[in-house]
């Protein structure tokens, strides 16, 4: 056990909410709680991983594990008697969630909305599952909750009573968000009501869990907020600036609802943070972020849903034992848990993904580590993998996910159901492996998938070509790539590009230039083309070239860590060695785990004369890459110079020679 930093933690999930669309209102101070705890706490972007959807990702936060580890792999999974399909539960999850672990130490939790936790599980604490928001529905005299909605039971009878009726939602609490209501023909459009369930489904979640955490005392509440999504899939099309295909009218009547939603979601936070108390250290995070500006994908919201996801969420960490008014560098929602466990003392299982986020405590801290919590006996309040799920609430559960637009219906036919969502999980489940640079256990998955006779047979051989170029098995690239496509198809961009990858890894520059010249004249703006380009370009020393390529991706993607870093390999081949600093520090900032940019770094403070500064940067790059002859050098000449450390300096000297 460690030193426990945090008398209580209050963890708050704004799912798809993005620092693009908050720091215009925190500047025009329209989110003044946010701020309030940013002034006085850690904030930052959040790395997402992929596949980006949110069951899988919202239970990486909750474990600290990718989907491969804690099972939940999308939206649905077959019934286990294989009669058809079901939403993914608390049951499908494979390992401990953070509430599980803190049962197991006697500490207390709430926790509220959280995705895939029904049936709720018999933690210590309270558990009101994500089937709650789903009883919103209009004029509803007698709801009836569900088994398993709650834990314990008995908190049902208030539960229900708690639920904000959408049709009680009156005309006045919708202008913030649709100032011109008054315009819109309610017989022809219902996009208000749309508006009242969003807002009745956060309300009636804010409402149970501040009756929980009034209650009893709390070691941790955790509060999930699917509004920013959900608003996000429905009306960003709106948002200014108006999209070619919105009409003039859609875009004067709803362009204030997105702002609107990250204001109420700021109220909401006040209230929250008066119920937790002074005492508690908050954290808010978000899965992913949302296309909000010129890469909105296109004017349908449910067209897509995951290609509206943006690779950076927000994070941010406030109260008792936080620093204050500093940036949070380098983090991934892996992470939440592993910080969480820290703050209240207990060690990280050495089996998750993610770090705690130590450099945020405003005194020095060590994490210590367990083997798996998940080897550790005692009541956890799991369920067991035996209970089964009421098929009446799961038919209810598939159409909310229907209507929301994340899956199709599945229709009448189990068969082909069953079929279709267990190719959707391995899918899901190989994306996630080749994510975390596992291509060698998704290659099986991909093998399995494209022998199938399904419609998407070519996407897999596409992804099975890729993680077989991820692997460096070029021979088994050029098989795939020869016998599963034709000329003409070789001439698509996507495979244009994948060639060009190819040429790419093997060396070959001016092959894979031309490659994505080819697809840059279908394509000119893409953004991993043009990175792709500027890389080709730094190993060529085009240094002019690779400066206008990356400065065009950060115009398009300003969070771009691949941009800064070759920016920054830039300015230190040209001398400047401060603008290189300022890029590779951003790229890191980004993307923690980029040695290439840490490289960078060391490289542009060694040569402004910050040595101590240097080495540390260096020392970090190779961490993750200890093969790399460069660094190694550049620590020897930095060891050696004023004789700092002549032992160490050779060595790395030896190890330099000792690289190929």
């Amino acid at each position: 056990m460690g030193e426990r930093i945090a008398k209580k933690v209050l963890l708050l999930g704004w799912d798809a909410a993005d620092w693009k669309m908050m720091n215009p209102l925190l500047e025009k101070g329209w989110m003044p709680n946010l701020k309030k705890l940013m002034d006085n706490g850690v904030s930052g972007n959040l790395a997402t991983i992929r596949p980006i959807l949110s069951p899988m990702l919202w239970n990486s936060i909750a474990t600290g594990k990718r989907a491969d580890k804690h099972g939940i792999c999308g939206f649905m999974e077959p019934n286990p008697d294989g009669t058809g399909v079901r939403p993914v539960t608390s049951t499908s999850r494979k390992c401990k969630a953070l509430w599980n672990i803190l049962t197991q130490n006697e500490l207390r939790s709430n926790v509220v909305g959280w995705f895939a936790s029904d049936p709720a599980e018999p933690i210590h604490g309270a558990i009101v599952s994500d089937r709650y928001q789903a009883m919103c529905k209009v004029r509803e005299d007698k709801r009836q909750a569900k088994p398993g909605l709650c834990h314990p039971p008995e908190l049902a009878d208030k539960l229900m009573e708690l639920i904000v009726d959408p049709s009680l939602i009156d005309g006045d609490s919708l202008t913030p968000f649709v100032p011109e209501a008054k315009l819109i023909d309610q017989t022809r459009d219902n996009r208000l009501m749309q508006l009242a369930m969003l807002i009745s489904r956060m309300s009636s979640v804010q409402a149970a869990a501040h009756y929980l955490m009034y209650k009893d005392p709390w070691d941790l509440t955790a509060i999930y907020f699917d509004a920013i999504d959900h608003f996000g899939h429905a009306f960003m099309p709106y948002h200014p600036p108006q999209m070619p295909g919105v009409s003039d009218e859609d875009a004067k009547i709803y362009k204030d609802v997105m702002n609107g939603v990250y204001r109420f979601q700021d109220l909401m936070l006040e209230a929250t943070l008066q119920m937790a108390g002074e005492d508690a250290t908050v954290i808010i995070v978000s899965d992913h972020g949302f296309h909000n500006d010129h890469t909105r994908p296109s004017t349908d919201g449910m067209d897509n849903p995951e290609g509206w996801h943006s690779p950076y969420g927000m994070a941010c960490i406030s109260g008792p034992g936080i620093k204050k008014n500093e940036k949070l560098y380098g983090a991934t929602l892996l992470d939440v848990t592993p910080t969480i466990l820290s703050l209240l003392g207990l060690p990280v299982g050495a089996d998750m993904d993610g770090r705690p986020w130590l450099e945020t405590f405003d005194r020095p801290a060590k994490a210590h580590r367990i083997l798996s919590w998940d080897s550790v006996a005692g009541e956890s309040g799991q369920h067991t993998e035996a209970m089964r799920e009421d098929p009446v609430a799961a038919a209810e559960a598939i159409k909310q996910l229907v209507e929301l637009g994340y899956i199709e219906d599945p229709g009448d036919d189990a068969e082909k159901a069953v079929r279709s969502t267990s190719r959707d999980l391995k899918h899901n489940l190989a994306r996630a492996l080749d994510d975390s640079k596992r291509a060698h256990l998704a290659i099986p998955l991909w093998e399995e998938l494209s022998e199938s006779e399904e419609k998407h047979q070519g996407h897999y051989k596409l992804c099975l070509a890729r993680a077989y170029l991820g692997q460096g098995d070029f021979p088994a690239f050029d098989r795939v790539m020869r016998e599963s496509f034709n000329e003409e198809q070789l001439k698509s961009p996507v495979l244009l590009a994948l060639l060009g990858d190819a040429a790419l890894t093997q060396g070959k520059t001016d092959e894979a230039l031309d490659y994505f010249e080819r697809v840059r004249e279908i394509d000119p703006d893409s953004p991993s083309l043009l990175q792709r380009m500027g890389t080709i370009h730094c190993r060529q020393k085009n240094w002019d070239a690779a400066e206008v390529l990356m400065k065009r991706v950060l115009e398009i993607e300003p969070d771009s860590a691949m941009a800064h870093n070759a920016l920054a390999e830039v300015c230190n081949a040209r001398g400047e060695y401060a603008q290189a600093v300022e890029h590779a520090l951003q790229a890191v900032g980004l993307f923690h785990q980029f040695p290439h940019a840490h490289r960078n770094l060391g490289v542009a403070l060694a040569q402004m004369g910050m040595d101590e500064q240097a080495i540390l940067a260096l020392e970090t790059s190779l961490g993750m890459d200890p093969q790399h002859k460069a660094t190694h050098l550049w620590l020897a000449r930095l060891f050696r110079r004023e004789e700092r450390d002549v032992e160490r300096a050779a060595k790395h000297e030896a190890m330099a020679g000792r690289v190929t």
